[in-house]
């Protein structure tokens, strides 16, 4: 995978969080990041982005699964994978999580390694 052919999008509010996905996301792919829904769509309409990896506990009056609902309503974006992160590891929020339209997703805290081999899952070769 190359930096040319990858674009990431991630979207994330916890500033540590985002300074981890800088050093490892962004040493592998074209990486770009969001702070709020209304960032990431600013974004996703200005950018073609290859997959998202949502933080679904984002703050404002949108969270992260308000996010993955639009960016499957949006016939443009509608194939886009994303990648749910989320600190809820139940049966119950894998269900929401998959039912709002994501593809997968990792429980926090994050392990670099695990959210890579989920990212190049759902990727291209």
């Amino acid at each position: 995978m190359s930096r040319q052919t990858h674009r990431i999008l991630a979207v994330e509010d916890d500033r540590e969080t985002l300074l981890l996905y800088q050093h490892t996301l962004g040493k592998t792919f074209t990486y770009f990041e969001a702070v709020s829904v209304s960032q990431a769509l600013t974004i996703l309409r200005r950018e073609t982005i290859d997959l998202v990896v949502l933080d679904l506990s984002l703050k404002g009056p949108k969270d992260g699964l308000d996010l993955a609902r639009t960016i499957r309503t949006t016939p443009e974006w509608k194939s886009i994978p994303i990648v749910a992160v989320t600190a809820h590891a139940f049966l119950e929020d894998r269900k929401n999580v998959l039912d709002a339209g994501c593809d997968d997703y990792v429980s926090k805290p994050v392990r670099i390694a695990t959210l890579l081999d989920i990212i190049r899952k759902h990727l291209p070769e």
